[in-house]
């Protein structure tokens, strides 16, 4: 197959090379990712500056195009489709370093580089790991690479992805793999008070997460906690279809 390869942790990041090496012998490889990182910029496009678009090589991986965007990852996967006109059989996009578990969707470069291409038309996998370490991608790559059929296989070309989360262990002690929906992500509502480089004060939001999960739940977030890999179907209309008939009698006027 020919995939189109992204991320939001730029191009230089070790999710991106270790996901490119283990799927390079069996697919035909396109690399389009921004030049900086770009994490939680969520689907933001560059509509004040042109983009600049440079050639690029990763160490260990074979593409036949590799180009690097000063922009947003869902600028990458646009400008690929819509301008340059690869026209891949799926995307995917990672693996990124640390988890899109639950609400965190939202705000998700990773995630938004395959909503972009699903939008477009195309089939789109947002593959991420849990935690801000660098080990074990490798391990998340290589069972990413030989399940490919299987994770392709729950996207549908309706313009849908698929959202799949891999667990911070070595491979050998995945617990297996779970369809599950999205918890509700919890943070800390509070700032730190800091002291910028020119002597102003600057504010901080903590990033860690206070989400608590019973025991029986099957969210993604209890599911990675318990080691198990997740897949998670995702739609871009977030359009509440039930109030909006609900609301209609309400604000439906003519004039």
């Amino acid at each position: 197959m020919k995939l189109l390869i992204t991320n939001d942790d730029g191009y230089f990041a070790p999710g991106i090379a270790a996901l490119c090496r283990a799927l390079q012998a069996e697919h035909e490889l396109l690399i389009c990712a921004p030049k900086f990182n770009q994490s939680c910029v969520s689907h933001g496009l560059t509509l004040k500056k042109p983009l600049a678009v440079e050639k690029i090589e990763i160490d260990g991986v074979t593409a036949s195009e590799a180009v690097c965007v000063d922009g947003t990852p869902a600028d990458c996967t646009r400008f690929v489709l819509s301008h340059l006109k690869w026209k891949p059989d799926a995307v995917v996009s990672g693996i990124n370093q640390a988890g899109n578990i639950g609400t965190d969707v939202l705000y998700s470069g990773t995630v938004s580089a395959a909503a972009e291409a699903a939008m477009l038309g195309f089939r789109s996998i947002a593959v991420s790991r849990d935690t801000l370490s660098t080990e074990f991608f490798n391990d998340a790559a290589a069972h990413f690479a030989e399940n490919f059929e299987l994770f392709l296989g729950c996207t549908t070309a309706e313009k849908r992805l698929l959202n799949v989360n891999y667990p911070f262990l070595p491979r050998e002690k995945y617990s297996g793999i779970r369809a599950a929906y999205l918890a509700e992500q919890f943070y800390a509502d509070e700032y730190e008070k800091v002291e910028l480089e020119d002597g102003r004060i600057g504010y901080r939001t903590p990033s860690e997460k206070i989400t608590e999960c019973p025991e029986c739940d099957t969210s993604d977030e209890k599911y990675i906690r318990d080691g198990f890999v997740t897949v998670t179907p995702l739609k871009y209309d977030i359009t509440d279809y039930e109030h909006l008939a609900k609301i209609a009698h309400i604000a439906e006027k003519n004039y």
